[in-house]
């Protein structure tokens, strides 16, 4: 019996023959001449003098600020490493919980307080404006006559004995 080969049984047959190996090598980055490298070196340089100097700032301003820190002791110590992180750019901490009847009753506190504050500010003002009294003006016709004024009766008796010096006629 003969049997019909298929290309499975073929496959089979070669398998030994077809057989290759593959062994893998991580990629490695090319090593870069010297040139290049000074040429890095040399816009690293032009670029640096300006940024280093705001980075050696900034270093130094952290160091002063974690040197302060240190004399902190306590929930200081911690507020103070609080601020410093906030201010690098973390979240600020969520506010503690409390307890909702307590919360009411501060603020009931805070606003007797206010008004207490008001009323001494209150009697203050009336004790300084019964001192002072202003005197009002008299005349005051009000802004439609500002501009005409209001004659008065010393103003007319000014004016007739000007007046009187007038010749009679004979």
């Amino acid at each position: 019996m003969s049997l019909v080969l298929t290309k499975a049984a073929l496959a089979l047959k070669n398998a030994e023959s077809n057989f290759q190996v593959v062994k893998f090598e991580a990629h490695k980055p090319k090593k870069k001449t010297d040139t290049e490298s000074d040429i890095n070196l040399n816009k690293k340089e032009t670029q640096t003098p300006q940024s280093k100097k705001d980075v050696d700032l900034k270093k130094i301003r952290h160091e002063i600020v974690r040197f302060g820190m240190s004399g902190f002791s306590g929930t200081k110590k911690e507020e103070a490493k609080i601020a410093l992180a906030i201010s690098l750019g973390a979240k600020p901490p969520k506010r503690e919980y409390i307890n909702y009847k307590e919360l009411m009753e501060k603020r009931k506190q805070e606003k007797q307080k206010l008004q207490n504050e008001k009323q001494l500010m209150m009697a203050k003002t009336v004790l300084h404006t019964t001192k002072k009294k202003k005197k009002g003006v008299n005349n005051d016709v009000g802004h439609l006559l500002s501009s005409y004024g209001k004659v008065q009766k010393k103003d007319l008796k000014q004016k007739s004995e000007k007046g009187s010096g007038k010749k009679k006629k004979k």
